[in-house]
């Protein structure tokens, strides 16, 4: 599976709204997958991703928020020590991603400027076990 970094914390966070219809159906189907099998290989990676493919905010094969979404990803890079091109586990990924930035003010640092961070803050910390490897 591919994964851009900041979608390491979007999917720990995600409660089921999404831009449209489409787009959460895919969230849905994307963590089931996840949850019944953390030991899914994620390889890290810059511009789109498996994610991003039933966004709406894709026109004519590019990100029209761009700009942000790739200082979200050098944030969660440098805040994890994760390079681009990295494959790891989901839960490996998933916990780092967690204690280095959901659990720290580096999550507001990193996501104070998403549209969605109002509702990440007030959601649960993730659903990733801290005993998963």
């Amino acid at each position: 599976m591919k994964m851009r970094p900041h979608h390491l914390l979007c999917v720990q966070k995600y409660t089921g709204h999404g831009y449209d219809d489409a787009f959460a159906a895919g969230m849905d189907a994307l963590i089931c997958r996840l949850k019944a099998r953390p030991d899914t290989a994620v390889t890290l990676v810059e511009g789109r991703d498996d994610i991003c493919a039933a966004c709406p905010h894709i026109a004519g094969g590019r990100c029209d928020s761009e700009e942000k979404v790739n200082r979200l990803d050098r944030g969660v890079l440098e805040a994890c020590g994760f390079s681009a091109g990295e494959t790891r586990s989901w839960s490996v990924l998933a916990r780092e991603a967690r204690e280095q930035v959901l659990e720290k003010d580096t999550f507001g640092k990193i996501c104070g400027c998403c549209e969605w961070f109002g509702l990440c803050r007030n959601t649960r910390e993730g659903w990733i076990d801290a005993k998963d490897k």
